[in-house]
């Protein structure tokens, strides 16, 4: 993780179809590794914009949601999860302050351990914007934007509840 790494690709979101909800966009790019672009190394971000649901008289509210995170292969070994009502149980692993603990907090981080990414910490104060939570990462991972941050609702007119 101390390797400076950059993004390649500029940010660019597309949508990202889901069958459990609708309103995922994500954004996707290799890294640089030093000055070299990794085929290992991925930056991926996914976001949820906030909607509501009607079915017949009701009112379903779904939050916003994102996470961020840098894999390599197909391992996550870094990450920060910011969603309402998740519910996350840490595999035990010796020596970690939340081994075998539920984490139910807004936001929190995936960490590499033995356990692969199965172990978790809480983030307090929860990062409630996308761009704090991508500038929050990019500082912990040591990586860097090609260009400037885009948050995927720019230019979209959102109806208001």
């Amino acid at each position: 993780m101390a390797l400076k790494k950059a993004i390649v690709r500029q940010m660019e979101w597309i949508d990202s179809p889901s069958k459990k909800a609708s309103g995922w966009a994500k954004f996707e790019s290799k890294c640089y590794v030093g000055s070299e672009i990794s085929e290992e190394v991925d930056f991926r971000a996914q976001y949820r914009k906030r909607a509501v649901n009607r079915r017949g008289d009701s009112d379903i509210e779904i939050p916003e949601a994102f996470f961020v995170s840098v894999w390599i292969r197909n391992h996550r070994v870094y990450g920060i999860d910011t969603k309402p009502d998740q519910k996350h149980t840490n595999a035990v692993v010796a020596g970690y302050q939340y081994s075998g603990a539920t984490i139910t907090s807004l936001t929190h981080e995936h960490i590499w351990t033995i356990a692969a990414d199965d172990y978790v910490e809480p983030i307090d104060p929860p990062i409630t914007e996308l761009e704090d939570a991508i500038t929050k990462f990019c500082e912990r991972v040591n990586i860097y934007l090609n260009g400037p941050f885009r948050h995927p609702l720019k230019g979209q007119t959102e109806q208001l509840l």
